[in-house]
């Protein structure tokens, strides 16, 4: 045993251990012979399974496949334990929530991109001169209501003739003088095309009239409805085919654009088509039309929409804008307006910017496609049970409606160009109807400003780590069953009122004229917003007290109530939350990312600076020239591989004699200075950086660690550091020392064992002697001191 002993101690080869990049196996040499867990492996196995991982570096698909997979590496696709892979946990959502946050700057170039400042003004200019001024009285001279308050049949007359030239047509600068150019508004605005103007009327007899008074009333036309409408020439054109009819005002015209939207005013839904005018393109012919309808009488009993159409176009601001003009003539007499103003961008790349905005949309698609495979993985992980998280079903959510706006964009892009081409002629007599790619535009707008808000209501998916970032969903969770069961006695009660307030006030009151009215009023009460005044002159007893006893239930005792539940359950989540621990602090993290980087420039330090050492200690018969077997034995002594000392060797062998000449040598030395130098330049900003981001928790160093005794003991703890040669040495003696006590354990063992085996057949010798010697009292001497002396040498 002593010789084993001795000759395992006399030839410590060099041990050292390292793990393979990329694998999970630990790779260990000890005595010459390699260990990976554990397990020994042959110079065969070895060999091999080198060539196939210089085979997988090496390979362009391996590569490529380790790269994607790094590219859709989330919490969910790699299955992360967040207990026990915290910093990879730490990692992947810190990526994440990077990647997502360039992902929505882009989408907010792109939506903001879309809209500006300049649609309001726009749009607000042209209210101005349309809607904004007021009819005159002509009896006494006084102002008269303004488009939205109109009231009466004479004032669509009024309108036509005193406010719709002016707006509709700028012909003199503010000095008189004449700008005859054809269809500019506020100067600025062209008109494209000319001016429509249709009428949508209902035939006599629409409607039922009661058996008592068929004798007296001899007309009866309904609201409008498309089964109701007329279509029979009236006016000059009465009496005469559709055909045959000069007049278009008075003879009606049937859609022909599927394009064409619906109109929608506040009785009735107007589809296209009716008794159409195209208006002249100057304001004396515009004012001759005008009078001449109003002459040949064009609305009549059964009238029960004008609807007047026109597009502008601001070349300063590359902005179109559609406007349409609703006067509806209710069954029950008087005058509606409606107006509507939708101002958008057609024409999208024009400018630099706007061609900017176009490379950001190709970067949207890009990132769309690549969360659809993220999300194509993850539910292929999980299957159904991916759809029990919100967040989850918010991304499919924000995907589908990504997909929707995508499409859209291309087919109204599409579209633009070749109705552009059809619209914009030169030719003044015709109407180009914008009306369908603006309708469109502002619905896609819609669309992608829902889109971009439930993008940033995702952003709380990646910062959920954070316990202070998880109050309002921990509260809202905690509370959801006492909500659910106060929404049922809030809207009990809520729409109890409402259905009161409908039934007693909605004759008189505007605001409960319906029962969807009713509701809106009632929510608005709840805000501090109501007429009182109203309900009281509608009825002087019921009309106080419905307000007083809805205050007091609703706003006083129920709005109450709610709020209670959410600060309870807020109280209950604070305390909750302030004995929990943050899954990862971003200070830990950066903490942990500076100790890694410092340790990986240690590292990078000590091997050039064990480089340069062995540079100078390689050549042994100092003749300044080294050769490779000199550089080698070197190199092979503090224990680096074989590639990386060709590698080395080579790229400084300038002339291939494989021999480093002096020159050569101090071209070696002056890129490890340089190398080194550089090192230590980024120690340094390491060092820096953390002095002015990161504070220094002594206080809690102290408290954690009771073994911690003053600052001496850190000071000393900062101040010991290993280099790699130590390390290595370290690492040598002591695999060597647990060779060797392996060694020793085994023997020990063998030796145990060995004395169990002769120690059970000597106690029954034992047990046998004693039985002789009762039985038989005459036993020699000699024999019984042979047996004596074995047992002393067996113990």
């Amino acid at each position: 045993m002593s010789y084993d002993l001795g000759q395992q101690r006399s030839s410590p080869p060099p041990t050292y251990s390292e793990t393979v990049a990329g694998g999970m196996e630990n790779e260990m040499y000890i005595d010459g012979i390699l260990y990976i867990d554990g397990v020994p492996v042959s110079q065969s196995e070895e060999r091999l399974r080198l060539r196939q991982q210089k085979q997988q570096r090496s390979n362009p698909c391996g590569k490529a496949i380790g790269l994607v997979r790094k590219l859709w590496a989330t919490q969910q696709t790699e299955r992360i334990d967040r207990q026990y892979e915290k910093d990879k946990y730490v990692r992947t959502t810190i990526r994440e929530l990077i990647v997502y946050l360039i992902f929505l700057a882009i989408l907010s170039i792109v939506v903001f991109g879309m809209v500006s400042s300049n649609m309001f003004l726009l749009t607000q200019a042209l209210q101005s001169i349309i809607i904004g001024p007021q009819l005159t009285d002509n009896t006494n001279n006084q102002s008269g209501p303004a488009f939205p308050d109109f009231d009466r049949m004479e004032d669509f007359w009024q309108f036509m003739t005193d406010i719709a030239p002016t707006a509709f047509f700028t012909e003199s600068w503010y000095n008189n003088n004449n700008v005859t150019e054809y269809g500019y508004v506020l100067f600025e605005n062209r008109l494209l095309g000319g001016i429509q103007m249709r009428q949508k009327k209902v035939r006599n007899n629409s409607c039922l009239v009661a058996d008592d008074f068929k004798n007296e009333i001899l007309f009866c036309y309904n609201s409008y409805a498309p089964v109701y409408e007329d279509q029979v020439s009236f006016g000059p054109c009465e009496n005469l085919d559709a055909d045959n009819c000069t007049y278009d005002a008075f003879k009606y015209t049937p859609n022909k654009s599927w394009l064409g939207l619906s109109s929608t005013g506040q009785v009735s839904v107007y589809d296209q088509g009716g008794y159409t005018l195209l208006m002249p393109s100057t304001m004396e012919e515009f004012n001759a039309e005008i009078q001449n309808l109003f002459d040949n009488l064009w609305i009549t009993r059964g009238t029960r929409a004008i609807i007047v159409d026109f597009t502008v176009y601001n070349a300063n601001l590359n902005l179109f804008c559609q406007v349409q003009l609703l006067f509806e003539f209710p069954a029950v007499g008087g005058v509606l307006t409606t107006s509507t103003f939708n101002a958008v961008k057609l024409i999208r790349y024009v400018s630099t910017f706007d061609y900017f905005v176009l490379g950001c949309e190709l970067f949207f698609v890009l990132f769309i496609i690549y969360y659809t495979i993220e999300e194509i993985i993850e539910i292929r992980n999980y299957k159904l049970s991916y759809f029990k998280s919100i967040m989850n079903c918010l991304d499919v959510i924000i995907i589908c409606l990504s997909y929707v706006c995508i499409i859209f964009d291309i087919y109204r892009q599409a579209q633009v160009d070749s109705l552009l081409n059809q619209l914009l002629q030169d030719n003044s007599k015709q109407y180009d109807d914008f009306s369908f790619l603006c309708y469109w535009q502002y619905q896609f707008n819609i669309i992608i400003s829902v889109t971009i808000f439930l993008a940033w209501i995702k952003v709380f998916k990646y910062i959920s780590f954070n316990k202070t970032m998880t109050q309002l969903s921990e509260t809202l969770a905690h509370c959801a069953k006492d909500i659910s069961g106060f929404a049922i006695m809030f809207f009990i009660i809520f729409f109890a009122y409402a259905q009161l307030g409908y039934l007693t006030f909605g004759v008189q009151v505007e605001g409960f004229a319906s029962f969807e009215y009713s509701v809106y009023t009632l929510f608005l009460i709840i805000l501090g917003i109501f007429d009182f005044e109203s309900l009281q002159q509608a009825h002087r007893v019921l009309g106080p007290l419905f307000f007083l006893t809805y205050v007091f239930f609703v706003f006083f005792v129920l709005l109450n109530m709610f709020l209670a539940i959410i600060n309870d359950t807020y109280v209950e989540v604070k305390e909750e939350l302030r004995n929990k621990k943050n899954e990862f602090e971003i200070s830990d993290f950066v903490r942990k990312g500076y100790g890694k980087m410092r340790e990986r420039l240690t590292v990078k330090r000590d091997r050039i600076a064990d480089i340069r050492r062995a540079l100078a200690l390689a050549d042994l018969n100092r003749d300044k020239r080294l050769e490779f077997d000199e550089w080698r034995t070197e190199m092979k002594s503090r224990g680096y591989a074989e590639e990386e000392i060709e590698a080395l060797f080579s790229k400084y062998d300038f002339n291939g004699d494989r021999v480093l000449d002096e020159n050569e040598q101090r071209a070696l030395s002056n890129d490890l200075l340089r190398q080194n130098d550089a090192i230590i330049r980024e120690m340094d900003e390491l060092n820096t950086s953390k002095k002015n981001n990161m504070p220094i928790d002594t206080g809690d160093d102290e408290e954690e660690g009771g073994d911690r005794h003053g600052s001496a003991g850190s000071k000393r703890l900062q101040a010991h550091e290993v280099s790699m040669e130590e390390y290595n040495e370290l690492a040598k003696r002591l695999d060597t020392m647990e060779s060797s006590v392996g060694f020793v354990l085994t023997k020990i063992d063998n030796v145990a064992s060995k004395l169990d085996a002769y120690e059970k057949p000597n106690k029954a010798n034992g047990k046998a002697n004693k039985k002789n010697r009762s039985a038989d009292g005459k036993k020699s001497k000699t024999d019984s001191l042979e047996v004596d002396s074995f047992h002393s040498t067996a113990d």
